[in-house]
């Protein structure tokens, strides 16, 4: 980077850092997740949780969940709040669209998270009676490395499947798609780019894996140095050659001003707490769903989640009490904040991933 390219970058992260702090000081909540089950029709190898396990969790019944909605719906402008709909796979919750249908029916934009297993012509026209705006459909690679990191040998082709079947439809204001990477499936990340415009995929996030759940299992899946470097080097190409083709490295931790906007639709931020709010499975609030528990700020029986957004979240608000001695005299520490949050390791109290430090690492 040109020193007044890096002089740009420092103005606009500076500026970014501001509307940050402004934001956790007003704290809106705009988006919302709902971790509607933990009940999972594939084993991947990667998986964030272990569904194998959790998937005993007990589910918060329909009624209460509906319940929380209104509750945010009194309080705040339902129409300005995002939901992304996740899980485990949310197709295998049985009341899954007539909770959505109240969630519609409340104001609420709506959006979902899907391996794709579960879809088909019924399905997508659920989906469209029940009001859903965008779907993300995981594909993580070409035909034998998506069905290996999956564990099935039709993943990919009913993965395929369910994007051409969203798409078909024309009901969906964005259908796109999200990619896990590693070092075995980074070399396939142009065929996969093609392929996708080939479709008419509507956009493309791509994420590094970081060490929860199965993934801390299978280290040869993490993210390294070099495999980060080579993911974002490929986005900027890719960027650089069609700007207007969605393509961005996800919200996965603070990368550096040289990367941020080359990657990224804006610079880096965490707003777990700050303006993302979210549902887990058995009632607890927390943010987003690849929060450890520790982030839990209450629960449905406990109080409403109107209150909780209120008078609690304050750790994820102000973070400066992350501020030890892993980041202690970093340079960066006011842009990143300690990365994102599913990031925070509780028992050595510091990030289990440093994106910063891996791409300028030797």
């Amino acid at each position: 980077m040109y020193p007044l390219q890096r002089f740009r970058a420092a103005i606009q992260q500076w500026a970014w850092r501001r509307a940050v702090a402004l934001k956790a000081s007003v704290h809106d909540l705009d988006y919302f997740f709902w971790e509607t089950t933990l009940k999972c029709n594939l084993r991947c190898r990667h998986c964030g949780s272990d569904c194998t396990r959790d998937e005993q969790m007990p589910e918060l019944p329909g009624e209460k969940v509906v319940g929380v909605f209104r509750d945010i719906a009194a309080h705040y402008d339902a129409a300005r709040i995002m939901v992304a709909v996740t899980g485990g796979e949310p197709l295998l919750r049985p009341d899954l669209f007539s909770v959505l249908a109240e969630i519609n029916a409340l104001g609420f934009p709506w959006g979902m998270v899907t391996n794709g297993m579960a879809v088909n012509e019924k399905v997508v026209a659920q989906c469209a009676q029940t009001g859903m705006r965008t779907v993300t459909v995981s594909l993580d690679g070409l035909e034998a490395n998506h069905n290996w990191l999956r564990d099935s040998p039709t993943a990919f082709t009913r993965t395929r499947r369910a994007l051409q079947l969203f798409l078909a439809a024309r009901r969906f204001s964005v259908v796109e798609a999200i990619t896990c990477v590693h070092a075995g499936n980074v070399h396939e990340l142009p065929q996969l780019h093609a392929l996708l415009r080939e479709m008419g995929v509507q956009g493309w996030r791509l994420f590094t894996i970081f060490p929860k759940g199965r993934a801390a299992q299978n280290p040869e899946l993490l993210a390294t140095g070099s495999l980060l470097r080579e993911v974002l080097n490929f986005i900027r190409a890719a960027r650089e050659e069609d700007p207007s083709w969605p393509l961005y490295y996800c919200e996965e931790g603070f990368l550096g001003c040289e990367w941020e906007r080359a990657v990224r639709p804006a610079p880096y931020y965490c707003g777990a707490g700050i303006t993302i709010g979210g549902l887990l499975c058995d009632g607890s609030y927390s943010a987003c769903p690849s929060l450890s528990r520790q982030w839990i700020q209450g629960h449905v029986d406990e109080l409403p989640f109107s209150e909780a957004w209120e008078t609690r979240y304050a750790n994820m608000r102000d973070r400066r009490w992350m501020r030890n001695a892993a980041c202690q005299g970093c340079r960066e520490w006011g842009n990143c904040q300690a990365s994102s949050l599913h990031l925070w390791d509780w028992h050595a109290h510091r990030p289990q991933v440093c994106h910063y430090k891996l791409l300028h690492e030797k």
